[in-house]
C-alpha cells in the first residue's frame, strides 16, 4: 500500500490545491480549509473556554518534535514556544500560521502481510489490533458544524467525529485509552489534537485544553502525540500524509527504532487521519503483540 504526490503545487508554491475553494458550494462563502476547521475550534472555545495558548501549546509541541527529527522538513528550524505560535500571522481565527499544517511533496508506503507470512519477515511485525471509520458527509462540500448528526442512534456529533471509530477499534482489541502508549494523531490544525483526545477518551469533554497545557502530550507525558512532527513539521505530502504517514510512525514507535522521540517500551499506538472540519476520521490501533 503506497501513496505519494509530486508536481501538485502548480498554482501557488506554498499552498496545497485542496485548501482553496473550487466549486459553487463553498467558493461563495470563503470556506477554504483553514476556515472550515476554524469553525469547529471556535465552537469548542466558546463552549468550554479553550484558549489560544492551549492551541499554541499543541502546535509548539508538535513542531518541536519535527525540529529534532533529521527526516523532518522543519528539522533545525526551532525550537518553538507557544508565544512563537501566537506571534505568527492570523490565517483563520483562531488559527495562526504556525497552528496550521505546512505543505510538502513526497510519498510513503506500507507492507501488509498475513500473520503466517509476517512471522518470517526480516523486520519485526506490528499487528493491527482494531480500527474504524467515521463520516458525516462529503468533505469540503458542505460547511462543517460541531453539532451535525447522522442517522446513528448514539447521537455523537461531528465535533467528536472519530469517537465511534475509536470505540470500534478499542472494542475489537479489548483495550481502552489507558492502554495506549503513544498517539500518532493527524494534525492539520492545532485544535484537532485537543478534539481527538476528547473524542477518543483520553480526557473528558471540555478538558482537552487543560490536558495539553499540563504536559500530557509532550515527550515523557502520559500520551506523547505526533512524535515525528506530523503535518506541521515532518511532512504534508498530499495523500501520503493521510493515515499512512501516521501508521508508519506508529510502527516505528512499536519497533523501538525511532531516531527521535522514542517512547520507551511502547506496546500500543493509536493512529488517525481526517478531522471535524473535513467531516470524517479514520482510526487504527496497532500493537507489538499478536492479538
Amino acid at each position: 500500500m503506497s501513496a505519494g504526490g509530486a508536481g501538485i503545487y502548480t498554482d501557488r508554491a506554498a499552498t496545497a490545491p485542496w485548501t482553496r475553494p473550487a466549486h459553487e458550494f463553498v467558493v461563495g462563502y470563503g470556506l477554504f480549509t483553514a476556515a472550515e476547521f476554524a469553525l469547529i475550534a471556535r465552537r469548542h472555545m466558546l463552549t468550554f473556554g479553550t484558549t489560544p495558548e492551549q492551541l499554541a501549546t499543541v502546535a509548539a509541541t508538535i513542531r518541536n518534535n519535527g525540529h529534532v527529527n533529521p527526516q523532518a522538513v522543519y528539522f533545525g528550524r526551532g525550537p518553538f514556544t507557544p508565544d512563537d505560535i501566537l506571534a505568527s500571522r492570523m490565517i483563520a481565527d483562531p488559527y495562526h500560521l504556525l497552528d496550521c499544517a505546512m505543505t510538502a511533496e513526497g510519498g510513503c508506503g506500507l507492507v501488509l502481510a498475513r500473520a503466517d507470512r509476517a512471522a518470517s519477515l526480516r523486520q519485526q511485525p506490528v499487528w493491527i489490533l482494531g480500527g474504524g471509520s467515521d463520516s458525516f458527509g462529503p468533505s469540503y462540500q458542505i460547511a462543517p458544524r460541531w453539532d451535525l448528526r447522522g442517522s446513528s442512534a448514539d447521537g455523537i456529533p461531528n465535533g467528536y467525529v472519530g469517537r465511534r471509530a475509536a470505540r470500534q477499534a478499542f472494542a475489537a482489541s479489548g483495550l481502552g485509552p489507558a492502554d495506549v502508549d503513544v498517539a500518532e494523531l493527524y494534525d492539520p490544525f492545532s485544535f484537532e489534537i485537543i478534539r481527538q483526545l476528547e473524542a477518543y477518551g483520553f480526557c473528558a469533554e471540555g478538558e482537552g485544553g487543560p490536558f495539553v497545557a499540563d504536559g500530557h502530550i509532550g515527550p515523557g507525558g502520559s500520551i506523547p502525540v505526533t512524535t515525528d512532527g506530523g503535518l506541521m513539521s515532518f511532512s504534508h505530502a498530499g495523500l501520503s500524509a493521510q493515515l499512512l504517514q501516521r501508521i508508519i510512525r506508529g510502527v516505528e514507535q512499536l519497533r523501538g527504532n525511532c531516531a527521535t522521540r522514542q517512547v520507551p517500551g511502547a506496546e500500543v499506538a493509536i493512529c488517525s487521519n481526517g478531522g471535524a472540519g473535513a467531516l470524517f476520521t479514520d482510526v487504527l490501533l496497532l500493537g507489538r503483540e499478536r492479538p
